[in-house]
């Protein structure tokens, strides 16, 4: 039986990337990223079949970007295009980046434009903040989550807070929606970073038990040295760096499980998303 696909609803842009900052920057590699380009990406290469659930631009960008995540091996049938918006670029450099959203098409995606039907054959929608302001995008999310969670799929939120934070005009703003998000999904995908902008803190156990609110029945938390997976009864530590989101999703739908058994997983079965 073939593998069902993660589906992620997510940014794709023109990357214009440089070694220097951008404002100094004379020569530009391009690439396509975008953290739903780029989860998707990292999720074929680990063998799994992804598909991005977005809009772009009908513009040579877009059309550029379509071409590349296609030739990623990526199912890109559901991307939309529209006229009223370009495809969002980004410059990045030395570590800054800086988004050009004023607003872009991705922003402009409308519930009506979602295949709420494709999300009937998922194992997972994935998402993280990037799209999630005041726009047309945020509510498209609360579709996308409502037709997966009526077809049993898994519900994945990955903040992203710092990656995400360019694009937002406000932090506030991005940390009281993220918060008004996490209750949404089964599966929390955590990083060190989420949590000094979600919670003023590194301290993991400061945060862990209001996370679990909600749907919440499995947090994926990674450091620099450490990764954690926690349900409400098992916590589990692997002193390793190279479990990567992507590759814990791909092996969570090679255990067969559905969202409501989560709760009652095992402490031997948790073991084999860390194998």
């Amino acid at each position: 039986m073939p593998e069902k696909p993660l589906f992620c609803l997510g940014e794709a842009w023109v990357e214009l990337g440089a070694d220097t900052v951008p404002e100094l920057a004379e020569t530009f590699r391009v690439s396509v990223g975008g953290w739903g380009a780029t989860f998707c990406r990292a999720y074929v290469r680990g063998g799994g079949h992804a598909a991005l659930l977005s809009q772009l631009g009908a513009d040579p960008f877009g059309r550029k970007a379509a071409a590349q995540l296609a030739a990623d091996g990526i199912d890109c049938t559901h991307l939309c295009f529209t006229d009223a918006a370009p495809t969002p670029v980004v410059f990045s450099g030395a570590g800054k980046l800086l988004p050009y959203r004023a607003p872009s098409a991705e922003l402009l995606y409308a519930p009506e434009q979602l295949d709420a039907a494709a999300l009937r054959g998922a194992f997972a929608l994935c998402f993280s903040s990037g799209c999630l302001l005041d726009s047309p995008a945020r509510l498209t999310h609360l579709k996308a989550i409502a037709a997966a969670r009526d077809a049993g799929a898994f519900v994945c939120y990955a903040p992203r807070m710092a990656e995400a934070a360019p694009c937002w005009p406000d932090a506030t703003a991005l940390r009281e929606t993220a918060l008004q998000f996490f209750p949404q999904a089964d599966v929390l995908l955590l990083k060190d970073s989420d949590l000094v902008s979600l919670f003023g803190s590194h301290e993991l156990r400061t945060a862990l038990f209001s996370l679990f609110s909600g749907h919440v029945e499995l947090i994926f938390y990674s450091s620099s040295d450490n990764v954690f997976l926690f349900t409400r009864n098992v916590l589990l530590q692997a002193a390793t760096s190279d479990l990567t989101e992507a590759q814990f999703l791909r092996d969570l739908a090679r255990l067969n499980t559905w969202p409501d058994k989560l709760a009652g997983l095992r402490e031997t079965t948790l073991k084999k998303l860390f194998l």
